[in-house]
């Protein structure tokens, strides 16, 4: 889940040191690769254990969110080690206004437990796995469901998190990354 070495080095060569920097890229290389290097970037910390913020862990969080229900589903997403950062989806969302994709999103939850997926993977796979038992076919047909609302409709919307990235580079320290 986490950039190799040479990817973390290939960001930092390519985009800099500081988020400025990474931002000043944006008009030659676009929103979803800076976009891109700051999820490779905060990946970084994520995996040496540094500090993060919310705003961090949105880049990373909606990333990782989006390769998994591409490549898998929301129940792939919630069964592997990205689901662990299904809070800061949540939390993003709404740090970003899109209250569509927020619906959306709630709507995803709703399947689990008071609507909260377990923060630990192992939990959550325990969670499936009841849900599973209770009900496979509802469970089955609930993701199915919203995984096909998601490939007709993706959220969140990139522009809104470029644009929260632009309007707080405080919340970004990838120094250290």
């Amino acid at each position: 889940m986490i950039a190799p070495e040479e990817k973390i080095a290939e960001a930092r060569t390519a985009y800099g040191q500081t988020i400025e920097e990474v931002l000043a890229k944006e008009p030659e290389r676009g929103i979803y690769k800076v976009l891109g290097a700051i999820e490779v970037l905060a990946g970084s910390k994520i995996y040496q254990k540094l500090p993060t913020s919310l705003a961090e862990r949105m880049v990373f969080a909606f990333t990782w969110m989006a390769r998994e229900a591409h490549n898998g589903g929301f129940h792939q997403f919630f069964f592997n080690s990205a689901g662990d950062y299904w809070r800061d989806v949540l939390e993003g969302l709404v740090a970003i206004g899109d209250k569509e994709g927020l619906g959306r999103y709630r709507e995803i939850l709703s399947i689990f437990p008071e609507a909260a997926p377990a923060q630990e993977r192992l939990a959550r796979l325990e969670q499936l796995n009841a849900l599973e038992e209770d009900d496979e076919e509802k469970v089955s047909d609930h993701f199915n469901r919203l995984n096909l609302e998601y490939f007709s409709k993706p959220f969140p919307k990139w522009e809104l998190v470029f644009d929260y990235v632009k309007s707080h580079p405080s919340e970004f320290d990838l120094r250290k990354a």
